[in-house]
């Protein structure tokens, strides 16, 4: 991955501004604010992970910018997750840290799509047959998603289902055995900052194991590569680093986290 890293850095926070943004207004209720230089979105899920707050351009008082968006998701009952960079977002961290709150690191790894597509060798996963998703068949990813998150299949619907099919930059893949929906993926793809992300690659627990989530995530890659972008980006998974890291795709950063319920009481 050539450039400047702190470039690289730049572009991929504003990866994750945008994807984030177009997904929560996406979902019906999803809403986008800003809280004295944080950002809070919110697709109004009771899992964090689709309710967070990053870091915008004019944040200027760490304190503050903490309370509010804490008042914001916590008058809606919401918990969110804080998602922070330790070297763009250095006095919020600190702040953070003062306050007790407990930041988890969260890995985000990135391949060259030219060099990836130049020399990859892919294990066979015939006869798995791969397809983008439609109106017929995103229910199919929805439940391959359920299935390999041990989530609740009509959240994971309202938030990865329907909607993206709304969404110009987001495409989702399902692969299929004999019929069967057995593995899913999602490009989101960023023209401004030319970042292609992978997001939600999931193969249902009873087929894993035999190379699907790899080429789901080749399906994704393929496209992104199809379409002119000439670098990945992912947020890995503690069990699926490995596979990442197998198919070329290296550490880029790392974020830090903080899980945040809402207020209670007075």
């Amino acid at each position: 991955m050539g450039g400047d890293r702190g470039e690289l850095l730049q572009r991929f926070h504003g990866h994750l501004h945008d994807v984030w943004c177009r997904l929560a207004l996406s979902v019906p209720g999803g809403w986008v604010e800003e809280a004295s230089g944080l950002r809070c979105i919110a697709t109004g899920s009771s899992s964090p992970s689709f309710n967070l707050a990053l870091s915008g351009e004019t944040l200027r008082d760490p304190r503050v910018a903490l309370d509010a968006a804490h008042d914001r998701f916590g008058g809606v009952g919401l918990r969110w997750l804080l998602k922070l960079h330790p070297e763009l977002d250095r006095e919020m961290v600190v702040h953070a840290q003062h306050r007790g709150l407990e930041l988890d690191a969260e890995p985000v790894y990135g391949m060259p799509i030219g060099s990836w597509a130049a020399t990859a060798v892919l294990p066979s996963a015939a006869p798995l047959s791969v397809s983008v998703a439609g109106q017929d068949t995103i229910d199919d990813a929805v439940r391959c998603f359920a299935e390999a998150f041990d989530a609740d299949p009509a959240a994971v619907s309202r938030e990865l289902g329907p909607n993206l099919l709304t969404v110009p930059s987001f495409t989702v893949f399902v692969g299929y055995l004999a019929g069967e929906p057995v593995a899913s993926s999602m490009l989101a793809s960023t023209r401004s900052v030319d970042l292609a992300g992978i997001y939600s690659v999931a193969t249902r627990p009873t087929h894993r194991g035999r190379g699907f989530g790899t080429a789901l995530t080749a399906a994704a890659l393929r496209a992104a590569g199809e379409q002119g972008y000439d670098t990945a980006v992912l947020e890995p998974s503690p069990s699926g680093a490995p596979m990442y890291r197998r198919m070329g795709f290296e550490p880029l950063t790392t974020y830090l986290e903080a899980v945040i319920a809402p207020h209670h009481g007075p």
